[in-house]
């Protein structure tokens, strides 16, 4: 096959014939202007988006079926994506109004803060209880390295305790607390949560004593003895893991709200990429009819330009043979001047 084109390319005859072709298309005007017009009418046309006062004027060119189909994709494409944004941002719009008030706009950090102070308890209540268990010959595994971390147990029962629980004493007894609701919630519970969080900071004052005896200790600044190190054992064995959960108890309705600031803070990021996808879903409802118009105008105007030019020399051919036979069909004239 290659060396067939290849003779073929290289024969005098070819060119001269290709030459004869040319001339022939370009000198029958009649044959490409119909040709010019309506390739120039295709090509002015509006972007396929737009309403084409003309659509009908080019054929086999269905430009009211492109326009509809064009824009009922992006529309399909973008709806549902936008119904899904609407609806959860409703969701957490309703969540956003439980966590927030513009009266007290401390109150979300408040909750967030809590939230981290109540992890914080638990994991220390969790580490206090595994190193009792060691002690007590309960537990003959080996512990992993976090559990193993005693010093976060005791900052937890002592001094974080000791913090949380003065805070949440200012904000039991004041009548507008600005970092919690407790100013909000009944006599009752106020008292006891009151009782709790006086517990928790003198609990936690007792902690910090017996752990500075204790380092004084271990530095030789003070003489260890069967009952003092007795006292030390009970307070730092027993007191953290019981202040730490008495510390995590009075934090967690707070907490609970912290966990809903997280949600939120969730849901916008959720909202931000259903917003990106939406947009870039529309940017290819967009993209995709329009590139696939232009390819439609570009495979149109090659096949009218080809037909052209194949079907030109060949009409050139059968023009004569059809003016004859158009002589042979022809009525006869009238002669006789009768009607």
């Amino acid at each position: 096959m290659a060396e067939i084109f290849y003779n073929l390319f290289n024969s005098q005859a070819f060119w001269v014939v290709m030459a004869v072709w040319a001339f022939i298309c370009i000198a029958w005007t009649e044959r490409w202007k119909p040709v010019l017009e309506r390739l120039g009418r295709l090509v002015i046309k509006p972007l396929i988006f737009k309403k084409d006062a003309n659509p009908d004027n080019v054929p086999f060119y269905p430009r009211s079926f492109l326009e509809d189909s064009a824009n009922g994709l992006r529309d399909t494409l973008k709806q549902p994506f936008t119904d899904l944004i609407r609806v959860v941002s409703g969701w957490f719009s309703n969540l956003a109004n439980i966590i927030y008030s513009k009266d007290h706009p401390f109150r979300t950090l408040g909750y967030l803060l809590l939230l981290a102070c109540f992890l914080f308890f638990v994991l220390a209540d969790s580490i206090a209880v595994a190193n009792t268990l060691v002690v007590l010959d309960l537990w003959s595994g080996t512990l992993p390295e976090l559990l193993g971390r005693f010093d976060i147990a005791v900052f937890g029962g002592s001094l974080l305790a000791l913090i949380i629980g003065m805070a949440l004493v200012f904000e039991i007894r004041s009548n507008k607390s600005e970092f919690s609701q407790w100013s909000e919630r009944d006599d009752r519970t106020k008292a006891l949560a009151l009782g709790v969080a006086l517990l928790v900071t003198l609990l936690s004052l007792i902690t910090l004593i017996a752990w500075a005896l204790f380092r004084l200790i271990e530095l030789g600044q003070l003489n260890s003895s069967p009952f003092l190190d007795g006292i030390l054992n009970w307070v730092l064995f027993g007191l953290v893991p019981i202040n730490s959960a008495l510390a995590a108890a009075i934090t967690f309705l707070e907490a609970l709200r912290g966990l809903l600031v997280v949600v939120v803070l969730l849901g916008w990021i959720i909202i931000a990429v259903l917003y990106l996808v939406n947009y870039v879903v529309t940017i290819l409802g967009s993209v995709v009819p329009f590139l696939f118009d232009i390819l439609y105008r570009l495979v149109y105007i090659a096949i009218d330009i080809s037909q052209w030019l194949i079907s030109t020399p060949i009409q050139a051919v059968v023009w004569p043979f059809q003016k004859i036979g158009d002589v042979f069909t022809s009525s006869p004239p009238n002669v006789s001047g009768k009607k």
